[in-house]
């Protein structure tokens, strides 16, 4: 197999992988909805490339071990940033449910406050 197939392959493969893994990730709740968008059109993008692209005169200029080497640092690359949009939308969704929670402790302690009020009128 040359590398321009090997190459095709797996960025094919990569692009399914990704667009799969997104949508069990919004079905989880894991990804927010931007996320999960960029991610689509990332796997896509790469079906695409994979399918469109002919890399053929590749191999002259990197080798066999030079391409094995760049799709596993390529993969590295975007498996960090998977990692960082998850750990991004967790922690979105984590501020937001705090902002949520701040604003009926205030609320709460707006109305027992207005009590306090009325019994000190009362007293």
């Amino acid at each position: 197999m040359q590398t321009g197939e090997m190459l095709r392959i797996v960025m094919i493969t990569a692009g399914v992988l990704i667009f799969m893994q997104t949508i069990l990730s919004l079905a989880k709740r894991r990804l927010k909805e931007q996320f999960c968008l960029l991610w689509g059109v990332i796997s896509f993008l790469l079906v695409l490339a994979g399918i469109i692209l002919r890399p053929v005169a590749l191999s002259q200029y990197v080798s066999g071990t030079g391409m094995l080497l760049i799709i596993v640092a390529g993969s590295c690359v975007v498996c960090c940033m998977y990692f960082l949009s998850i750990q991004l939308s967790v922690l979105s969704r984590k501020n937001q449910e705090l902002a949520m929670q701040v604003s009926l402790l205030n609320q709460e302690n707006e109305r027992i406050l207005a009590e306090l009020e009325e019994l000190k009128k009362k007293n």
